[in-house]
């Protein structure tokens, strides 16, 4: 009888490894040192569900993303305050910080990503802000495929992107909560054991069948790499075109403008009144190009029905209205200087009225210019 109980204990612990392991989720993790961020995820057997643990430094957000671009990727994204409790915000739970945004990002290309309730995403214990780091531990529902996408679940490499905000606060509870643009973006691969023809050099990617078998949360905050690796650098990136359309109004408003007045209006030079005019409106237009151009960029702009941009398009038209004038001014300025008097003498009383127009409009437009630079 001892023995017997000796023998069945020995079987005991013989398969004990065997069973606490295959109780131990599968997974795989990207660990980037040089930012301080991991990702894991794990693939449920006979499931449609993704968990997912990620942490990163507490910029003003933070994201991982599917795909090897951002046109067409199902996008997590991390904001809040790191002196504030942490939870994840969706629709319908209250506001509270980190914020997770669950995004779907249109196939148009290189915009904001809005928000989707396609996919949605429970909260799961550890989730929180440690040591100026977001920490999120989650379960998402519907994050295997979407409307415009899915993951490769057959696959070695499936490509994975991510980026960071600029490091300033983010203070709002909204899902909708404007982003700026990232600070840096990055791409993952795998390692060159792994890497295969059609994977273009720089991408992140991470190994499916390895992160697919029993489920549960994968580790967090891991700094040992499995399945992903990091190929190239992090690069770095920011809004150009918002400073350099900002500097351009300001140039513009402040200093060309007041120095035309006085050319024109004191000094009675009308040559140099044309060309500093006349620079003046291509600075203006190469300004409206960039704000366009970073307009097309964010949800909150891309409409085109901001206060800021419907002034913008009034004094653009204002100045274009000016411009025209002026010519027409100059035109019957000239064809009276060049014919007798007898011949042609403009009338008195028309030339006065197009300079009148053509001035006060001036003060207008320029009045125009400068409280749309302060919005």
């Amino acid at each position: 009888m001892f023995s017997f109980v000796l023998s069945a204990l020995a079987f005991i612990f013989a398969i004990f490894p065997y069973v606490v392991q295959s109780a131990t989720p599968a997974f795989s993790t990207l660990y980037d040192e040089d930012e301080q961020m991991s990702f894991s995820i794990n693939l449920p057997d006979n499931s449609t569900d993704l968990y997912f643990s990620f942490s990163a430094p507490a910029y003003s957000w933070v994201a991982i993303g599917t795909g090897d671009s951002m046109a067409g990727s199902l996008m997590m994204i991390m904001y809040g305050s790191p002196d504030a409790q942490a939870r994840v915000l969706q629709r319908n739970t209250p506001n509270t910080l980190p914020y997770l945004l669950v995004t779907h990002k249109p196939v148009s290309g290189h915009t904001e990503p809005t928000f989707t309730t396609e996919v949605q995403v429970e909260v799961l214990d550890g989730t929180s802000i440690q040591n100026e780091s977001y920490v999120l531990n989650a379960l998402c529902h519907g994050c295997r495929s979407w409307n415009g996408g899915s993951l490769n679940l057959n696959i070695t490499v499936q490509p994975f992107i991510y980026a960071f905000g600029p490091n300033i606060g983010a203070s709002s509870t909204s899902p909708t909560l404007g982003l700026r643009r990232h600070s840096a973006f990055g791409r993952i691969f795998p390692p060159l054991s792994l890497t295969v023809a059609n994977i273009n050099t720089g991408h992140f990617t991470m190994n499916m069948i390895q992160a697919t078998g029993p489920g549960g949360l994968p580790p967090s905050q891991s700094t040992i790499e499995s399945g992903a690796a990091l190929s190239g650098s992090l690069q770095k990136d920011g809004d150009k075109a918002s400073p350099g359309h900002g500097i351009l109004m300001i140039l513009i408003t402040l200093i060309l403008i007041p120095f035309d007045v006085i050319i024109v209006g004191v000094c009675k030079w009308m040559r140099p009144h044309i060309i500093i005019s006349s620079f003046s409106l291509i600075l203006v237009i190469t300004s409206m190009g960039l704000g366009i151009y970073v307009s097309t960029e964010y949800n909150r702009s891309k409409t085109f029905n901001t206060p800021h941009q419907i002034l913008g398009f009034i004094s653009i038209l204002g100045l274009l209205f000016i411009a025209g004038l002026g010519i027409y001014s100059r035109q019957i300025q000239n064809k009276a200087a060049k014919l007798d008097d007898e011949t042609y003498t403009p009338p008195k009383r028309s030339t006065e009225l197009l300079s009148s127009i053509h001035t006060w409009t001036a003060r207008i437009v320029w009045l125009l210019l400068i409280i749309n630079n302060g919005m």
